[in-house]
């Protein structure tokens, strides 16, 4: 079945392949063979089509290969056209004709009708016309192919081997594959064969163009004395019919000639650049319009002279229009193409914008965005969370990476979340036009309003509007607008949730800002003594514990003098008893003679044996939920005495177990600092709070 289709596909081209040997040979027969003058003119049409197919196809191919067989049709036309001239000499010379007017149409109605339109009746007028096409196509189109044709050969062939060699190390470097190589290694040689061959037409253009001279020449002298002798005509009518009948079977087969002759140049000037002429000539002379600006002013200034204006003007014209649309056109174009690149960028950004978590972000409602907005810069939100990261900066030493805003639909418009890593860590309610009175005793606030909880520490507040909150002003109220409150909600939980930011890239940024002050100290934390994760795990450590790493000097010489078996946790103690002032320094408050007071409960090991606590706590590490239970008990009721009084929250143990109770507390309580007895500093007064041991206990 396959094979039957394949022979009833090749039938076809079988049945094409038999045309060109048999044009060949009635060409042969052509040059034998007298022709009635209908064949001529016939053949005369063949000839015109097949030259105009010819160029037109050379103007449109894309690469020479696209045209491989142009050599040979280059020799089929000559023979076509000699063929032609032939057979129109034979019906000239031998014309059985017994008067001038009858003898003009011998060789076909063609001839005669080229001879009337460059003749006429003034025989020098068709021998100049005749001259000249002779001249352009010999002198001009047939010489410059001939020697593009020589030359494309030469650099073909010198560059053959070059090209071999480089097919060769493309295969052996993997860019191709054997396949490929051999294909290319074809149209190489294909190439080769091609160029050889085009130098070769060229001859026979050149030969074409000579030989239609002399066949011209032969026609005039030999028609005159055939007229004289043989038919007694006089000189002028012998003249004027032979000449008439040569310069229009001049022009019949020149005409074709000159056809394949351009042709024959735009194959070998064609270069491989993939495009056809008919795309490249107006994308190459209108790529810059300046150009056609320049030569639209000249014509317009040569329109001033006393040469013809409307021509030149009006040429003027048409250059400075086709300037400036060429220049529309290509600004469209570039703004298109910047357009599709961004939106693919935006597009491929988009991709991996849903592929990065950020570190911190805050996502609003639609309601809340405009506390972004850039009229509210001085006083908006970017503003604030810009403070915000300087002020820990300042505080606990933590460079806090950027923080991204942006709209979550999911949301409701008035809420908004804080992340860190993906993760929700805050959040809360805002109205935008109003603000937030909260009372400095920590009560509900006597105001008219709308109930609400302050996000960051959870105190009662009203939401009142922009010109009621005016009238509390001085009157023993805090009053902040919506985007205060998020900053200070994005502040405390930044402050708990430090430790986090401190990333193994983070360290190794710290120690090269280490480095760049103290190269040898730096040096000193190297591995293998100190792993870039060990040195993380204490700078972690000190953050959970409320201490902060700005002085990382101090902190790595502290670091270094530990043996290389300390536990972070000994580390820690160290760093914390050697900088007490810092740690405590944020908890002392003063009393009204000015004296350095901490507030705290106090928490004895008596208190934690008689509750049970410090036996469950020191079972592990991590005190497990039972003893941080316990411990919490203990604590409580004097916490929240503090609390009350709108004093830190601060729990002081004996310095051997503050770890122990800093781990159980942590994350139960909020913001509770454990001191270690010895870490407070000298001249500093411990206020504890009044709880007894029964409730502490229950």
């Amino acid at each position: 079945m396959i094979s039957n289709l394949s022979d009833t596909q090749n039938k076809p081209a079988l049945r094409m392949e038999w045309l060109v040997p048999a044009a060949f040979i009635a060409l042969v027969a052509v040059l034998v063979v007298p022709l009635p003058p209908i064949a001529m003119d016939a053949l005369i049409a063949i000839n015109f089509a097949l030259s105009g197919l010819v160029l037109a196809t050379a103007a449109n191919m894309r690469k020479p290969l696209d045209f491989s067989v142009f050599p040979a049709l280059v020799l089929g036309t000559t023979l076509l056209r000699l063929g032609i001239n032939i057979a129109s000499t034979r019906l000239i010379l031998g014309m059985d004709a017994s008067t001038p007017e009858a003898g003009r149409a011998v060789a076909g109605s063609v001839i005669e009708a080229f001879g009337e339109i460059a003749a006429g009746r003034n025989p020098i007028v068709g021998l100049s016309v005749f001259a000249m096409l002779v001249v352009v196509q010999f002198v001009v189109v047939t010489r410059g192919s001939v020697r593009m044709g020589e030359v494309s050969a030469r650099f073909a062939l010198d560059a053959l081997p070059g090209r071999q060699m480089a097919i060769d190390a493309d295969v052996a470097s993997g860019a191709i594959t054997a396949k490929e190589a051999s294909e290319r290694r074809e149209v190489v040689l294909r190439e080769a064969d091609f160029h050889g061959a085009m130098d070769g037409a060229g001859r026979f253009v050149r030969g074409d163009a000579v030989a239609g001279i002399v066949i011209v020449l032969v026609n005039i002298v030999g028609g005159f004395l055939v007229g004289m002798i043989q038919k007694n005509w006089t000189v002028a009518e012998s003249l004027r019919v032979f000449t008439l009948l040569a310069v229009g079977d001049g022009l019949v087969t020149q005409i074709p000639a000159f056809l394949v002759a351009t042709a024959s140049g735009l194959v070998a000037a064609k270069a491989a650049s993939g495009e056809t002429l008919g795309a490249e000539i107006p994308r190459q002379l209108g790529a810059r319009p300046v150009t056609l600006w320049i030569v639209a002013g000249l014509l317009a200034v040569l329109a001033m002279t006393p040469l013809p204006t409307v021509p030149l003007l009006g040429a003027s014209l048409l250059l400075a229009a086709a300037a400036w649309w060429i220049g529309r056109v290509q600004i469209a174009a570039q703004q298109l193409a910047a357009q599709t690149e961004r939106s693919a960028l935006s597009a491929s950004e988009s991709l991996e914008d849903a592929l990065v978590i950020e570190a911190i972000s805050i996502d609003l409602g639609l309601d809340l965005l405009m506390l972004a907005h850039e009229e509210r810069a001085e006083s908006g939100l970017l503003s604030l969370v810009a403070g915000v990261r300087r002020r820990l900066a300042m505080e606990l030493g933590v460079v806090v990476p950027s923080v991204r805003i942006r709209d979550d639909p999911n949301l409701s418009t008035d809420s908004y979340v804080i992340r860190m890593r993906g993760a929700a860590v805050g959040g809360g309610v805002l109205r935008p036009r109003h603000m937030l009175v909260m009372d400095s005793k920590g009560g509900v606030p006597d105001v008219a309003g709308e109930l609400a909880t302050e996000p960051a520490f959870g105190l009662p507040a009203i939401w009142v509007d922009a010109s009621s909150a005016k009238n509390l002003e001085g009157q023993g109220f805090a009053i902040a607008d919506a985007g205060g409150v998020l900053a200070t909600h994005l502040l405390e939980v930044l402050r708990k949730k430090a430790w986090e930011l401190i990333t193994l890239e983070e360290t190794a940024k710290m120690l090269e800002r280490l480095r760049a002050r103290s190269p040898n100290l730096a040096s000193m934390l190297a591995p293998p003594a100190w792993s870039l994760d060990r040195i993380r795990g204490i700078l972690q450590e000190l953050l959970r514990e409320g201490v902060a790493i700005r002085d990382i000097e101090k902190i790595a010489e502290l670091m270094v003098s530990m043996p290389a078996t300390a536990l972070a946790e000994q580390t820690v103690a160290v760093v914390r008893s050697v900088i007490s002032i810092d740690v405590c320094d944020r908890l002392i408050t003063r009393n009204s003679s000015g004296k350095r007071i901490l507030h705290a409960v106090w928490m004895d090991e008596h208190m934690m044996i008689s509750s049970g606590a410090l036996v469950a706590a020191s079972r592990s590490v991590v005190p497990e939920a039972a003893a941080a239970e316990k411990l919490l008990r203990c604590v409580a009721p004097g916490l929240r005495d503090l609390l009350r009084q709108g004093l830190p929250a601060v729990v002081v143990t004996p310095t051997h177990f503050r770890a122990t109770v800093s781990r159980a507390l942590r994350g139960r309580l909020g913001d509770v600092s454990v001191i270690g007895r010895e870490e407070i500093p000298d001249g500093v007064e411990l206020v504890l709070a009044q709880i007894s041991h029964a409730e502490a206990v229950q």
